[in-house]
């Protein structure tokens, strides 16, 4: 309500034309209400409003397919009615909790980085510079009617375990402006992120061999870390290999010492003749007794 709000009041200044759209997952019983809520804000402001439904099937990891399916539908609006970009309404604050649920998760490569400002895929988050009290204030100052999603309270979901207990605790151990220095700090190697991907995306280019789709080990391994676990990230990616840190470092360092790494899916990384290749796991021999 804040994003949609603050584009009408700048749209004349900067020439912006957009339109609003709302996701309904169908998750909630409440739902319903809030899209109203959106589409009457959106008449007041004289802004097109689209409802999207999108429901979720899913009884596990439902944040994640919430959120896949909430982006393919904005996408699809977008194309729809020729617009440029994506624009979501993320915070300084969920800026925050998504670097500390990476980070004890013991995420990878560019994990630090969080969200990005703007993204490759035509989506940006114009205030990302604001924290979630902030945002609040606006939203008291301007008066605006808005809903509260009942999900934000429930401890089932990691990020709301943060946000109500690792946020606070550190806002008091280190004091006021933790969380705001975490989202600077994410903001930083969202940028450090970028350089070290195109560096990467030159180097893969003097280490990939098209022909076969291998890598060469040597070339491979005459890289610095950060840039040869990015190499790598990238081709084991395009493979759909699902990665993590350990599997990483076990991947460079079969291609250092020549040897071999296991991968999910019963597929193993082999360095061998210089080439680092996939090749399926050998058959498993079961003891019987005699």
């Amino acid at each position: 309500m804040t994003l949609l709000s603050g584009a009408a009041r700048l749209a004349g200044r900067l020439g912006l034309i957009f339109e609003a759209a709302t996701v309904d997952h169908r998750l909630r019983s409440e739902a319903r209400d809030e899209v109203a809520l959106v589409a009457r804000l959106a008449r007041s402001l004289g802004v097109a409003h689209h409802v999207i439904e999108a429901p979720i099937e899913e009884k596990s990891g439902v944040e994640a397919a919430a959120r896949t399916a909430r982006y393919a539908a904005l996408e699809s609006i977008r194309v729809a009615r020729g617009l440029a970009l994506v624009a979501t309404a993320h915070t300084a604050s969920d800026q925050a909790e998504t670097l500390l649920m990476r980070l004890a998760r013991g995420t990878s490569l560019s994990g630090a980085a969080s969200i990005h400002e703007a993204r490759a895929d035509r989506v940006i988050r114009p205030l990302l510079f604001a924290t979630r009290l902030e945002v609040e204030a606006y939203v008291a100052a301007r008066q605006l009617e808005v809903a509260h999603d009942s999900m934000n309270d429930d401890p089932g979901f990691f990020r709301v375990r943060i946000r109500q207990e690792v946020v606070p605790a550190l806002e008091k151990a280190a004091g006021p402006g933790a969380e705001r220095a975490l989202a600077r700090f994410a903001t930083l190697a969202a940028e450090d992120e970028a350089w070290l991907s195109a560096e990467a995306a030159r180097a893969m280019s003097l280490v990939h061999w098209p022909a076969d789709d291998t890598l060469e080990a040597e070339a491979l391994n005459a890289l610095g870390a950060p840039i040869a676990r990015r190499v790598l990230a990238q081709w084991l990616t395009s493979k759909g290999v699902p990665l993590d840190g350990p599997l990483l470092e076990d991947g460079l360092r079969a291609a250092r010492d020549r040897s071999t790494a296991t991968l999910p899916g019963d597929r193993v990384l082999a360095c061998s003749n210089g080439r680092v290749t996939l090749v399926a796991a050998p058959a498993r021999l079961h003891a019987t007794s005699s």
